[in-house]
């Protein structure tokens, strides 16, 4: 993650905004009125965000904590809330979204901002040979312990947890339904009295994808969470094996399931992403695992096939992008 990094774009007249932060593009969207003041509170907790939980950030809480392996290292609420959620994940996951696999994705090469990865580095590999649990990580009201020889990393769940805060300040503040996208995690929230506006949203593999035309879909959301979790975007290289972002905590390598991509609803962005998230990793056996938990879920295999589960077609959420 890094604070941001260009200036937003505000749309007054829409009530719609863009910009990038914490890696990733942004998007946010709300009542024309308020949304000069709902930008700025979402860069300032977005820079919170950064300060707390950025893995490539030397003076970050998390970038302490994991320098720290072992001890307890007093944190920001705001980290000691990310590393909650990514627990919660884990736990609901039986591990399938564990936030330990820090030590993986710096052994495979994602050691740095993921702009300045290497998209081919021959050099092999230098993956752990024990990783830490998530079981073994331990959070208090003030402190984070990160597993020895472990290291934390909240890719997974963190960008979600941001929108899901940002959300709620923005509510909080101004009083106001909003939408906020975080790198393809969305939250909206909207006052108790009122019903929402019902944002269009566009879906797929990535930015790049629907730029160049690839495949999309068009769903209305008007409270709660959507996620989507991709293998087509943050991918490279390292000694001969192609890596993604999504790793599978049982083999310690990319997921390598059937899935492209997978969306996600759920009562919060967190929530939405650790369910696609899941998925990716669990391939051949999610839409059963999906189907079990009641998800309403869109999952898009490598060729181009759509599975949807019940719960997604029983809402009629799709309509003509």
């Amino acid at each position: 993650m890094n604070a941001v990094v260009t200036p937003p774009a505000v749309d007054r007249a829409h009530g719609a905004a863009a910009w990038r932060a914490l890696g990733t593009h942004v998007d946010l969207r709300t009542e024309p009125d308020i949304v000069s003041e709902a930008v700025a509170i979402a860069v300032d907790v977005l820079d919170e965000v950064d300060r707390a939980c950025s893995r490539f950030r030397d003076d970050s809480d998390l970038g302490l904590a994991n320098r720290a392996a072992g001890h307890p290292v007093r944190v920001s609420p705001v980290l000691v809330g990310a590393v909650r959620v990514a627990l919660e994940a884990a736990e609901e996951t039986d591990g399938l979204v564990d936030p330990t696999l820090g030590a993986v994705l710096f052994g495979s090469g994602y050691d740095r901002t993921f702009a300045l990865v290497p998209a081919d580095d021959p050099s092999p590999a230098a993956l752990p040979l024990r990783r830490a649990s998530w079981r073994e990580v331990h959070v208090t009201d003030t402190t984070v312990t990160v597993p020895p020889g472990g290291a934390l990393d909240l890719g997974a769940t963190g960008k979600a947890f941001a929108a899901d805060l940002v959300a709620h300040a923005v509510l909080d503040a101004l009083g106001s339904p909003v939408l906020v996208g975080v790198g393809g995690d969305i939250r909206a929230v909207t006052p108790d009295d009122d019903l929402g506006t019902a944002h269009p949203v566009v879906l797929g593999h990535s930015l790049a994808d629907l730029s160049s035309g690839g495949a999309s879909a068009r769903i209305r959301l008007r409270t709660g969470g959507l996620a989507t979790s991709s293998t087509s975007a943050r991918r490279w290289r390292r000694g001969g094996r192609q890596w993604h972002h999504l790793v599978d905590p049982r083999s310690g390598g990319p997921a390598s399931g059937p899935w492209r991509t997978v969306s996600a609803l759920g009562r919060t962005a967190a929530a939405a992403n650790t369910a696609s998230t899941a998925a990716v990793v669990l391939g051949a056996d999610a839409v059963t695992w999906l189907e079990r938990r009641g998800v309403a879920a869109r999952l898009v295999a490598d060729g181009g096939e759509v599975v949807r589960t019940s719960a997604w077609t029983g809402l009629r959420l799709e309509e003509a992008a």
